[in-house]
């Protein structure tokens, strides 16, 4: 079996308790770097192999999966999050599925979800986008496409492009674009800009420096339900 486990996107008490009993129980646990997977299991006493695991090495992958053919239990993870979702992976996934070998994946943080609930922003349905192509006519035409769709858009930003992102908002979508970014989610100086378009590129104009990951979350004006009311502004 391959297990997807979920690992914390910055609090170590976000993980699960079924997230830490596969890790000890498995093989080996497969990774995007070993030192921070090592130093997560080590945290928790858990004293499984951490091994690299490399998107672009088919060898690599094809030795997990004889692994996995054998009937050894192995884990994936990613830094934090989900592994796959916007996170390497899907090479072995895809793989592995196409020879009918089992794979599951345990639920667990995850910016995106967490990012859309507390958004103040419809979260019945959303589209996930996660990072943007950085050409700017791509990043246009994807954020158009979506805004079409009249759904919220959750989307991934580093702290070098997050201004960059809202301006295109600003032009693509309106200024008055409900938005809500979400920086440094779970750790120590997390941080919740709920505002219009213009406001929160204001607000980060107005930085010295902007350091973190960003989670964005938007809403196409004409995509907002009847009587709902923009992050921050009064009901």
């Amino acid at each position: 079996m391959l297990y997807l486990v979920p690992t914390p996107l910055g609090n170590l008490e976000d993980v699960t308790a079924r997230s830490l009993r596969v890790l000890r129980e498995v093989k080996a646990v497969y990774c995007e770097d070993t030192r921070r997977t090592r130093g997560l299991l080590t945290h928790f006493a858990i004293h499984t192999p951490a091994l690299r695991y490399d998107e672009r090495d088919a060898r690599g992958i094809g030795r997990i999966l004889e692994r996995l053919r054998s009937g050894e239990d192995l884990a994936l993870v990613s830094d934090s999050g989900l592994p796959v979702i916007s996170d390497p992976g899907l090479r072995l996934v895809a793989a592995a599925r196409r020879e009918g070998l089992a794979v599951t994946a345990l639920p667990g943080p995850t910016a995106a979800a967490a990012a859309v609930a507390g958004s103040g922003l419809p979260g019945d349905s959303f589209v996930f986008l996660g990072f943007l192509p950085r050409g700017p006519g791509k990043r246009r035409r994807l954020l158009e496409e979506a805004a079409g769709l009249e759904r919220t858009v959750v989307l991934y930003e580093s702290p070098f492009r997050i201004a960059g992102l809202l301006e295109l908002v600003v032009a693509a979508l309106g200024p008055g674009t409900p938005v809500a970014l979400v920086r440094e989610l779970s750790k120590l100086h997390e941080e919740w800009l709920c505002a219009s378009a213009a406001e929160a590129l204001a607000s980060l104009r107005g930085r010295r420096e902007i350091l973190g990951e960003f989670v964005v979350v938007l809403r196409p004006q004409g995509a907002l339900p009847a009587g709902a009311a923009a992050p921050g502004e009064d009901e």
